[in-house]
């Protein structure tokens, strides 16, 4: 059990070591620091591999298919603890990662919204409000507008 408790002090440092290149990210995102985006998401793909290598072996160390059982059942406190944390710190991975993958999406509609500002193809600008508060389409670039 020493083996596999190692393990998995291993996937849960690593497991900080991307909490910590996910709150990083979220910064580089949200001040659009692009060049920094890049070299955090290098670090990210690097941790990612390791860890997923280390899953493998979490996996094939264990002979219960489910492996919250087979912690459990090893009586172990240790064992359990550093499970629960390794657990923990996995869960606020999937959390960040969920938020950052909701700036990317923001930051790309934006995008989109500039270009088709830019590129005179912006669907949203056609349709506007009267002077009576009633929605009207447009398609004309200068519709609406009197002299």
């Amino acid at each position: 059990m020493t083996a596999l408790l190692s393990l998995l002090k291993n996937i849960q440092q690593n497991s900080q070591q991307l909490v910590d290149s996910l709150k990083q990210e979220k910064q580089a995102l949200s001040e659009n620091q692009l060049e920094k985006l890049n070299e955090i998401t290098s670090e990210k793909q690097v941790l990612l591999d390791k860890l997923s290598q280390l899953d493998q072996q979490r996996a094939a160390s264990s002979t219960n298919k489910n492996f919250n059982d087979f912690i459990a059942s090893s009586n172990d406190q240790e064992l359990i603890k550093q499970w629960d944390l390794t657990r923990l710190t996995i869960s606020e991975c999937q959390k960040l990662n969920e938020i950052n993958g909701r700036l990317i999406n923001k930051r790309s509609q934006i995008n989109q919204d500039i270009i088709s500002i830019l590129s005179g193809r912006n669907e949203q600008a056609d349709e506007t409000y009267n002077a009576q508060g009633n929605q009207s389409s447009n398609s004309s670039l200068l519709g609406g507008i009197k002299a």
